[in-house]
């Protein structure tokens, strides 16, 4: 029967069993089978990031992803404006795949619309995340689930680094400090130029690894505050892992190439830029190769490296993060040393170059 009340119909419960048209299962979303029961949380560039999970062993590639990320110093690095917190929902399936095939990164698929964005794996999962609410699920069949690095370096990495570089500025770089912690030194370069080389001279010398591969930057009045990405890990090709036989790793494919992944945790425990930092001087280098022993070191005006930069940070296709991203960098060249750095072939005279810096 159909009660009136304050002219507000309502339905008898006795009624709901006769308006459904079938039965559905208990579960039919699925949505109580993937209840996130695990989680783990850590602050990559200070922001509150929680990863979860409807299975525990999923969440290993969650603490594989926090070695990654440069994280706060002790005592912190106030910010301010609040920090919107990361939420990463990771789900397992019951989907059953075939094994997940050694290209599948060349695989992946990315859309977006409007705030949101995707990411499909084909058969074995597919993820979406929120950009202004760095909010993401990803849906992952067993098969893919138990590959740890891919999950961590594809799925993971990949939307925390999307939420974080809507406030931070990025540029592709290999990056150290000097012996004292307090001059930074960035190496732009195009792919197999030598960057990563150098920078692994300069930490045998005595130098602190920040990354190879990004370096993001912040502003904090006429200072920067920057990080890393990613942290505690190289990656060498064959001919350059030959020039440091004791190093080894897991090898991967990148772009056509095989390298190796290198620990620098384990190789070089206290040599390692691990937190946030805010650096005296930043000296920032164009690298490219002389063909000679003698490495050679010229003054560049920032007309001649902007373009360089540019073609070396993150493209975003919203006008006002790609206008945020450029003011940093320009910022950058504003206050930077900025040098054109022409290495040779003897590691010992790459190390004196830039030592005799200033």
């Amino acid at each position: 029967m159909i009660n009136v009340k304050n002219s507000k119909p309502q339905i008898s419960n006795s009624l709901l069993p006769a308006l459904r048209p079938y039965s559905l299962p208990p579960d039919f979303w699925s949505r109580q089978a993937n209840t996130q029961t695990e989680s783990f949380e850590f602050t990559p560039f200070g922001i509150p990031a929680r990863i979860t999970a409807n299975r525990s062993g999923v969440l290993s590639a969650a603490h594989l992803s926090a070695r990654r990320f440069s994280l706060p110093p002790t005592p912190p690095i106030p910010d301010p404006q609040p920090l919107t917190p990361i939420q990463i929902q990771l789900v397992v399936t019951k989907t059953d795949t075939p094994a997940v095939p050694a290209n599948l990164p060349e695989q992946l698929q990315y859309a977006g619309v409007g705030d949101w964005i995707s990411l499909s794996a084909g058969p074995w999962g597919h993820a979406f995340a929120h950009l202004p609410t760095r909010t993401a699920a990803a849906f992952l069949s067993p098969a893919l689930a138990a590959e740890t690095r891919l999950v961590s370096r594809y799925i993971i990495d990949h939307y925390l680094l999307n939420f974080i570089l809507t406030e931070w500025a990025m540029l592709h770089a290999s990056c150290v400090l000097d012996p004292t912690g307090q001059r930074l030194i960035l190496m732009v370069a195009p792919h197999n130029t030598g960057k990563s080389t150098t920078a692994l001279y300069l930490l045998r010398a005595g130098y602190i690894f920040l990354a190879d591969g990004m370096a993001l930057l912040r502003q904090r009045g006429s200072n920067f505050v920057v990080g890393g990405y990613p942290i505690g890990e190289v990656k060498l090709r064959d001919d350059v892992l030959a020039l440091f036989p004791h190093y080894s790793g897991q090898a991967v494919k990148v772009r056509e190439q095989r390298k190796t992944v290198i620990n620098l945790r384990a190789a070089h425990p206290d040599g390692l830029a691990e937190t946030l930092f805010s650096p005296k001087s930043i000296q920032l280098c164009l690298v490219e190769r002389n063909g000679f022993s003698q490495t050679e070191v010229a003054p560049l005006i920032p007309a001649e490296a902007w373009p360089t930069l540019a073609a070396n940070s993150v493209y975003w296709d919203i006008p006002e993060r790609l206008d945020h991203n450029a003011a940093t960098l320009q910022a950058l060249l504003e206050s930077a040393s900025l040098y054109r750095l022409k290495i040779g072939s003897d590691p010992e005279g790459i190390v004196s170059a830039l030592s005799g810096l200033s």
